[in-house]
């Protein structure tokens, strides 16, 4: 599946911690090839969410 998003751009919304639905989605897609941006809810959750 390498290379099937590559050159696409995607937004995930509802990011809350590394066992989230939105997470797996967004693991798959990047190494799909996909740039992606983030949406999360609050400072508390962007301390869970940022590398």
């Amino acid at each position: 599946m390498t290379g099937l998003m590559q050159g696409k751009r995607g937004l995930i919304m509802g990011l809350a911690n590394d066992r989230s639905l939105a997470w797996g989605i967004a693991k798959k897609l990047r190494e799909a090839g996909a740039e992606l941006a983030f949406s999360y809810q609050g400072e508390a959750i962007e301390k869970r969410v940022r590398p």
